[in-house]
């Protein structure tokens, strides 16, 4: 496989974790009501990824120290990798709140 293709196959993933994210939010809140009980699963899943978060810029501000300095980006390319790591981001949130809301 090139390195397109699993770009590809990234952001179709990415793609997927964002919708699954906003349809499980929207069916837990009419299931719900808004109630307390929802609001702290999403506090606990925003906490979750407000980590994740962290950990994943301090990635990025490494990163480049391991890379070769020859290495050029293109726009579309970090275009890209933004929307990787918003999926990632996004996928992280849906499995914390899967998590949270079976734990509570």
């Amino acid at each position: 496989m090139n390195e397109q293709t699993i770009i590809l196959a990234f952001l179709v993933a990415a793609l997927g974790a964002t919708l699954w994210l906003y349809v499980l939010k929207a069916k837990n809140q009419v299931k719900y009501k808004g109630d307390e009980r929802w609001q702290l699963i999403q506090l606990k899943a925003n906490h979750a990824v407000n980590i994740a978060n962290g950990v994943l810029v301090v990635l990025i501000v490494v990163l480049p120290f391991f890379m070769d300095s020859q290495a050029t980006f293109t726009f579309q390319r970090v275009t890209s990798f933004a929307l990787i790591y918003i999926g990632v981001c996004n996928l992280l949130e849906l499995a914390a709140l899967i998590y949270f809301d079976k734990q509570l």
